[in-house]
């Protein structure tokens, strides 16, 4: 039966790291990896490669699941794809996680296994940028909570995962060893963690009257709730057309001075003569709002920018955002393959050159769309570039009934505390609101933007927490070579 247990423990230990992660679970973030852990440590039967298997196989399973059914239901295509979609990359991560395990395990060293899985972390977050279901960071699990997560203004996610991997090193060894009184450590650890985060948010709320910063404004996020899978066709287009402009009415209904729409809200191409624009001008021109609107831009033959307009009251165009980072296979062709959405009509999108804030006539709005908002890379950028507030463009539509709705979220939750800019969010059959620059959460539809010039920690240094893992690693090297010749 012995022989059975440390399979089990690497199980437990995927099953544990998706909930925590991909699920916000703050409190079991702190312990997911134990199980894993404690049977290393323990110098198991079980090699770390092949723990590394068993745990990211597990957590495939869970994390992957979707594609079974969503790439065959948003490209068309048939079931197989979808099937092996799911075990390509099930495979590939799940020897990430074997070659990560491999490696940290080669010194049992609760900060060198820290070090090394933060830095994985880092090198996949690099490699990855363009498949966002790849993207994992440990230190995610903090989202939900708003005194866990308040340190990420200082040391990023990276920094966070480093913290939330050590911890459950130094809980594994001690229970490993049997040294029970060593769990003071990691329980020291936490409690110095969630009282850091307690006095960064106070300090930060304290402050927030003193820092220089444009008036605030009101935000309305336009909310149509369209199925992706519509079809924009004769029998149902004016349908639809009629739906977004009463969606529109009610905005304006609201007075703000600002309307959010979502990532392709109007699934063609921009013109200043396209009719469903003129007509959405002419509702929210006499109150004078200005619109940032998701639609696409014609670039040449079958390629298009998946795009934010900024339009100004009377049509005038204030600027466009073109996103940065698109979907690979599915919005971007790699080497000639690509799976398009089933209602894209086999465009593909050529991806922008910068992250250049839009001038709106409330302050310098950063720009993330869709799976922008996991990349804090792309946010940092936005900011260092003057943003004073960020805005998510999305469409969850093909996710709704998946746990990627709720990932989304809680992902723009960390850019909006990393950053410290209030960061509001309209995801097309998502969660949609405001996250405040604090993480505080208001999830109305109509929101009060509160613009800053502030550029906290992890955006100034984006490479500190990197730097730090790299200094932690090389000392823990040189102490086990001494303490070897010794």
């Amino acid at each position: 039966m012995n022989r059975y247990t440390p399979k089990g423990g690497a199980i437990i230990a995927g099953l544990c790291l998706f909930v925590a992660v991909q699920q916000a679970v703050f409190m079991l973030g702190w312990v997911a990896l134990v199980p894993l852990f404690i049977t290393l440590f323990g110098r198991s039967s079980l090699s770390p490669f092949r723990a590394g298997l068993i745990t990211g196989a597990t957590f495939c399973c869970c994390a992957f699941s979707w594609m079974i059914t969503g790439i065959p239901a948003f490209t068309g295509l048939a079931s197989i794809y979808g099937v092996a979609a799911f075990l390509l990359c099930t495979g590939l991560f799940s020897l990430g996680c074997a070659f990560v395990l491999r490696l940290a395990f080669l010194i049992p060293n609760p900060l060198y296994i820290a070090a090394v899985w933060t830095l994985a972390e880092v090198v996949l977050q690099w490699l990855a940028g363009s498949l966002p279901w790849f993207l994992f960071h440990a230190g995610n699990a903090l989202s939900a909570n708003l005194y866990a997560i308040q340190p990420v203004s200082v040391m990023g996610v990276t920094g966070c995962s480093f913290v939330i991997v050590l911890a459950n090193a130094l809980i594994a060894k001690a229970i490993a060893q049997r040294r029970y009184k060593l769990l003071w450590f990691p329980l020291s650890l936490f409690v110095v963690f969630m009282c850091w985060g307690w006095l960064l948010l106070m300090l930060f709320e304290r402050s927030q009257p003193n820092v220089t910063q444009q008036p605030t404004f009101k935000l309305a996020i336009l909310q149509p709730h369209i199925p992706p899978e519509a079809q924009w066709d004769q029998a149902n287009g004016n349908a639809l057309v009629q739906q977004l402009l009463q969606q529109e009415r009610q905005c304006v209904a609201q007075h703000p001075q600002v309307i959010l729409w979502g990532e392709s809200a109007i699934p063609w191409t921009y013109s200043h003569t396209d009719d469903l624009v003129q007509e959405l001008l002419r509702t929210s021109d006499p109150a004078t709002i200005t619109h940032v609107l998701g639609m696409n831009t014609a670039l040449s033959n079958d390629v298009v920018g998946n795009s934010a307009y900024c339009l100004l009251p009377g049509g005038k165009l204030a600027g466009r955002y073109d996103k940065v980072t698109p979907l690979l296979f599915i919005e971007q062709p790699w080497q000639g393959w690509l799976l398009p959405f089933f209602s894209a009509n086999g465009y593909a999108v050529f991806p922008g050159n910068n992250h250049l804030p839009l001038r709106t006539p409330y302050g310098k709005a950063g720009i993330l769309i869709c799976n922008e908002s996991a990349l804090p890379g792309a946010a940092a950028v936005t900011v260092r570039q003057g943003a004073q507030f960020l805005l998510n463009l999305s469409n969850d539509g093909w996710f709704r009934e998946t746990y990627l709705v709720k990932s989304h979220f809680y992902n723009a939750r960390l850019r909006a505390v990393e950053t410290r800019k209030d960061l509001a969010i309209n995801s097309s059959n998502g969660r949609c609101g405001l996250i405040h620059a604090s993480g505080r959460i208001d999830e109305a539809d109509l929101v009060t933007i509160h613009p800053n010039n502030i550029e906290p920690i992890a955006v100034r240094f984006p490479a500190l927490p990197i730097c730090l893992c790299f200094i932690v690693l090389i000392t823990t090297i040189i102490i086990h070579q001494k303490t070897k010749i010794t």
